[in-house]
């Protein structure tokens, strides 16, 4: 029980003439009570002290008498928790004129001491708007005039503090009381003295609301089976977000449905995992929150792909020559692989290091080389990359591009001509060089109409005529043979004739 201790600035109606009067009038509080206390000055002596009237709240008075120079009084049966005002005039007898005169008027006001109130009842939700939820209660059914005001505290089971507010009245609007909570609430009563009584706690649930869409949606870690989904509750009314529905499908294909449960996450308020899926595919993922009356919220989408897996190699390849200057490529793909993300073909000649490489990213198994090298051996190798980079094994094969025409021999030439025998030169062809398998040569007696003819191989181009007349004129042709002999170049000649004897 706290004591309080008064001192207030007495209120003095001075009189004309001083009989004597009231100094430090205090009081002091109690359970139903008030002490009053003061001290008397004596004044002018042919007016003798006879007495004290109190006015107590200017409702009723008493008279109290007390001869001594200081004085005290209770003042009892007072309503508790509640100020309270007092009049203290002195009354003096008049020995000059008889009958008695009031002195000076000291008033003074005090709160008697608090008493505990009883606890609130009967808490109940009187409307829920957009302002937020108003409760309202009964006040204690004892002591309620000691009452100042109301401490209404309130949490979720996950809040590990409350949120307070305090009023005066028997109401409060609290704005953050969310739908669809169930929440502990306490109400206490204060008195004056900061003194808290028994509190009435009680839980109240408001009313069903319809969640918002979840915020924040982002995919996690993707496996190639597996896409994670993370999101965090709705900014409306999150707490009517009963469930979460997901839905996901193929970019390019018929979606396909799923629910899960909610999960905690230590970095996002709930996660998934989807699937199982397929790999190196893309998919579309919406998520909704579901309220506890079953309405959908609007959806959220998001795109992921989940990783690549080691791709296949193709089945087989095949190369074949369409032309002098062109290969076709065909292989097999293997249709149930998910992770081919693009083919690598490559292709060299076998007499040159330097691989040309193409990306072909949607060619049904087939593709066209060109602007190749006629009459030419040819290894070809295809390797499937995944949209993520992982490289298949390499499946080769080789063929030879189809024949051209070779061009003429150049540079046809006789060198060391003696009487029997000419050694007779010649370079390869400038065109289509590489088609160029034999040579055909022709050797023509001008003076006696006589011809022979011979065959060589590009290994002798350098070849020694022999068997000729002694001085005779002769005519020497070359051309050059394709491989198979489907192509002829035109005839080169030189001229000369043997020494004589």
């Amino acid at each position: 029980m706290k004591i309080l201790l008064y001192l207030t600035a007495v209120v003095v109606v001075c009189a004309a003439q001083d009989f004597g009067h009231i100094k430090n009038l205090q009081v002091t509080s109690g359970d139903g009570s008030i002490t009053l206390e003061w001290d008397f000055v004596a004044g002018d002596p042919t007016y003798k002290l006879h007495k004290y009237t109190i006015l107590t709240d200017n409702d009723f008075s008493t008279d109290f008498r007390c001869p001594a120079a200081h004085c005290t009084t209770i003042i009892d049966y007072l309503d508790a928790c509640k100020e309270h005002t007092f009049d203290v005039t002195p009354v003096f007898d008049d020995t000059v004129n008889g009958g008695s005169v009031n002195g000076d008027t000291s008033s003074i006001s005090g709160f008697t001491n608090d008493l505990p109130p009883s606890s609130p009842s009967n808490l109940r939700v009187l409307s829920e708007d957009d302002s937020g939820t108003t409760l309202q209660w009964d006040a204690p059914t004892k002591n309620p005039i000691c009452v100042q005001s109301y401490k209404v505290c309130y949490r979720l089971d996950k809040d590990p503090k409350p949120t307070c507010e305090t009023t005066e009245d028997t109401t409060i609007t609290l704005a953050g009381l969310q739908a669809c909570g169930e929440y502990h609430v306490t109400v206490t009563p204060v008195t004056p003295s900061d003194t808290e009584g028994p509190q009435l706690e009680q839980d109240v649930t408001t009313e069903n609301g319809v969640a918002g869409p979840p915020q924040d949606v982002k995919v996690g870690i993707t496996t190639d089976s597996i896409i994670e989904l993370e999101w965090n509750d709705p900014a409306i009314n999150p707490l009517c977000a009963q469930d979460y529905s997901i839905t996901y499908g193929e970019v390019t294909s018929r979606p396909r449905f799923g629910y899960h449960l909610v999960e905690d996450d230590d970095d996002y308020d709930h996660h998934a995992n989807i699937g199982p899926l397929e790999p190196c595919t893309e998919y579309i993922i919406s998520i909704t929150s579901i309220s506890k009356d079953g309405h959908e919220s609007d959806p959220v989408s998001s795109q992921a792909s989940t990783d690549d897996t080691d791709p296949l190699p193709p089945k087989f390849i095949v190369v074949d020559s369409s032309g002098p200057d062109t290969i076709e490529v065909n292989w097999g793909k293997n249709e149930a692989d998910r992770c081919i993300g693009y083919y690598i073909i490559c292709w060299n000649a076998s007499n040159s290091l330097d691989e040309t490489c193409v990306n072909v990213t949607d060619a049904n198994g087939k593709y066209t080389i060109t602007d190749l090298l006629a009459c030419t051996h040819y290894d070809v190798s295809i390797t499937v990359v995944t949209p993520g980079g992982i490289f298949s094994e390499t499946v080769r094969n080789f063929t030879n591009t189809g024949e051209a025409a070779p061009g003429p021999v150049e540079n046809l030439k006789v060198d060391d001509i003696q009487t029997t025998s000419v050694e007779l030169y010649f370079e390869v062809p400038e065109v289509n060089p590489q088609c160029a398998g034999e040579y055909d040569i022709r050797e023509i007696d001008l003076d006696h109409n006589d011809y022979g003819a011979r065959r060589l191989t590009d290994e002798h181009r350098r070849n020694t005529i022999s068997g000729l007349k002694p001085c005779s004129n002769y005519k020497f042709q070359v051309r050059a043979v394709s491989w198979n002999g489907e192509y002829i170049s035109p005839w080169q000649s030189v001229t000369t004739k043997t020494t004589c004897t």
